[in-house]
């Protein structure tokens, strides 16, 4: 399986020149702030937000420093919407970690999720880029307006699938489409070479969040880092569940539905996954995550070939192959 390591090798100088301007700038005004933040980016992720704006403007044959500003701010904002996730959804784990509101307090959390979005607009605005400040806060508006989709749906068992890519195209893509659409950007590229990147990391983003829905029924829990079905335990129906409700039989649909509509416990987990996989959600899930990889890598073929293009492709393929 292709490695993030080797997706990112070509850009691995200006990934190493990111990470330690990020830890220069989120360098703590007080010692909760300088506790709670270490202990977040301890436990960093794959960051692939920066590395899809990197690729982004290395295609064309950008990069310098221009392009670490606005990676900075999307990963601010990334981990801002996963604090205040992780309040609304009373995680006490993430990447195999304490969550911030389990290890302080929800109060704790909230607050640095302000302070991450304060922090990354202060860097844009730093950055002196008008176009870029209005596609991020248009990107954040976005997120925004998945998020409150989601809690507007949670509970909901006809929850469509056109609703729910509505959800996540909003929630997860918009924040990979803006990394596209300011990697082009900064390379000063033309407006169709823009919109073919934002087009990729919209794709990108909804491909990532159908597998990342389909690791909830069937990923290894020691490999995320949190429990599986976590999902089901919120009342958040994600695709291998619509899927699944509306191709199956009348009465296992039923059954289903007075599980969920009852309260669902962790040891109901086994029958609501059997039951996923049976109807055919996981196969389905798979496929539709596969097409919308492979509508990014469409977004690709009038893009010049080089090793950075070669590395979007591998990143697209990394989104629906992965195991974490």
């Amino acid at each position: 399986m292709i490695s993030i390591e080797e997706i990112t090798n070509p850009i691995s100088v200006i990934l190493d020149a990111y990470e330690k301007r990020l830890s220069a700038f989120l360098e703590a005004e007080n010692d909760l702030i300088y506790q709670a933040t270490s202990h977040l980016l301890s436990s960093t992720g794959k960051r692939l937000r920066p590395a899809t704006l990197f690729l982004s403007s290395a295609a064309f044959g950008c990069q310098d420093d221009k392009m670490v500003a606005p990676a900075i701010a999307l990963e601010m904002i990334h981990n801002a919407t996963l604090l205040h996730d992780d309040v609304i959804d009373q995680s006490r784990y993430r990447r195999g970690k304490e969550t911030v509101n389990y290890h302080w307090s929800n109060l704790v959390a909230v607050l640095m999720g302000d302070y991450f979005f304060a922090k990354a607009f202060k860097i844009l605005v730093y950055a002196g880029r008008q176009d870029l400040l209005d596609a991020v806060s248009s990107a954040t508006e976005r997120v925004s307006i998945g998020e409150l989709g989601q809690v507007q749906e949670l509970h909901n068992m006809s929850l469509t699938e056109e609703a729910y890519l509505s959800i996540i195209s909003n929630k997860t893509a918009s924040l990979f489409s803006c990394a596209g659409q300011c990697g082009a950007m900064i390379a000063g590229t033309n407006g169709e070479n823009r919109k073919s990147l934002y087009n990729y990391g919209e794709n990108l983003g909804i491909a990532f969040q159908i597998a990342d829905d389909l690791l909830d029924f069937v990923g290894d829990e020691r490999k995320l880092g949190k429990g599986v079905g976590s999902d089901l335990k919120e009342g958040w129906f994600t695709l291998p569940l619509i899927y699944s409700l509306g191709n199956s039989s009348p009465d296992a649909a039923k059954t289903i539905k007075e599980i969920l509509a009852n309260g669902f416990h962790e040891e109901q987990f086994p029958l609501v996954r059997d039951f996923v996989h049976e109807s055919g959600g996981i196969e389905y899930s798979k496929q539709r995550a596969t097409a919308y990889r492979d509508r990014a890598l469409e977004s690709l073929t009038k893009i010049e070939d080089s090793i950075y293009k070669s590395a979007l492709i591998k990143l697209a393929e990394f989104t629906v192959l992965r195991e974490r």
